[in-house]
């Protein structure tokens, strides 16, 4: 009775597309004759892990069923009764796999499952990186007429990276130049320089300075600091994904020792007294009141 109702959940009809237990949509149908399948992950501390993918695959390797772990790192899946095969694959943690074995119109429960740390991605070398103009990017994302996004990046930046020797002791400083702003339409990129936005002339620069770093898990960290942009600094938070370091060879390379992470947050435009507006006629704004900041950093050893 049970997985009864959860296939009607699950599946509008045969050979629709599945509906998820997090609300999305699977690209594959929920056939009338399949099981369920059910777990829950954690890490080596026991807690639980969201947002790790799940990917079920038959004998032929052909997904059948892909999904990732709910807040409470749990998931479910419907998929055709075989034996397949179980994937496990969450950032900064070792690829779990393990076969399994899925009845006609049976709950098949894993129960617990425990994901190891990828030991290989060790945290940088003290000293001071450098970020890699040609390999870093520092991008943004803003709401336009509450219809479509319009994204940007920084073209002249610096920063470096102070590792220390113990990681969380480490400090971050990236500055911007505001004039370097570009959209790809040189009228809105003059309009974004002027007063009504980042007023370059009167504050060349966006300077961020971390204070703290707070590991949370496996290969992600919380950076914390200060953004200053036109003159207000206000707090920051970076949700960051450290990608490991590596010594590369060959044509532009030289033997780097390399660092890299991808990073993100949103700024309030009002935080930092940017409060140009408009809006149409029927109130909409043109603008919208945030912004998304995506950082991918490479940053070379100095």
């Amino acid at each position: 009775m049970v997985l009864a109702k959860l296939r009607r959940r699950l599946s509008a009809s045969p050979g629709t597309p599945a509906r998820s237990p997090r609300g999305g949509f699977s690209l594959h149908p929920t056939p009338l004759d399949s099981g369920l399948v059910s777990g829950q992950v954690h890490d080596e501390r026991g807690s639980l892990l969201p947002e790790v993918s799940v990917t079920i695959v038959d004998r032929l390797n052909q997904v059948i069923g892909e999904t990732k772990t709910d807040s409470y790192g749990g998931f479910a899946l419907a998929v055709a009764p075989g034996t397949h095969k179980l994937s496990l694959a969450a950032g900064g943690y070792r690829r779990y796999s393990a076969r399994i074995q899925v009845q006609v119109n049976q709950h098949s429960p894993l129960g617990s499952i425990g994901v190891e740390p990828d030991d290989s991605l060790q945290l940088p070398q003290p000293g001071r990186y450098r970020f890699d103009p040609y390999h870093t990017e520092i991008r943004f994302v803003a709401q336009h007429i509450g219809m479509s996004k319009i994204h940007g990046e920084f073209r002249r930046f610096d920063g470096v990276i102070d590792v220390a020797p113990r990681f969380e002791d480490s400090r971050i400083e990236v500055v911007m130049e505001a004039a370097s702003i570009d959209t790809g339409v040189k009228m809105r990129d003059d309009h974004l320089r002027s007063a009504d936005f980042l007023d370059v002339e009167s504050h060349p620069q966006l300077h961020f300075r971390s204070n703290r770093l707070t590991h949370v898990r496996a290969d992600r960290w919380k950076v914390s600091g200060a953004l200053t942009l036109r003159g207000t600094t206000s707090p920051v938070e970076l949700a960051t994904v450290y990608l490991g370091q590596r010594t590369f060879q060959g044509p532009g390379f030289d033997g780097d020792l390399r660092v890299a992470c991808d990073a993100k947050t949103t700024l309030r435009r009002e935080d930092y007294s940017v409060n140009w507006q408009a809006t149409l006629a029927k109130g909409i704004a043109v603008v919208g009141p945030t912004i998304d900041i995506e950082l991918g950093v490479q940053a070379v050893m100095v």
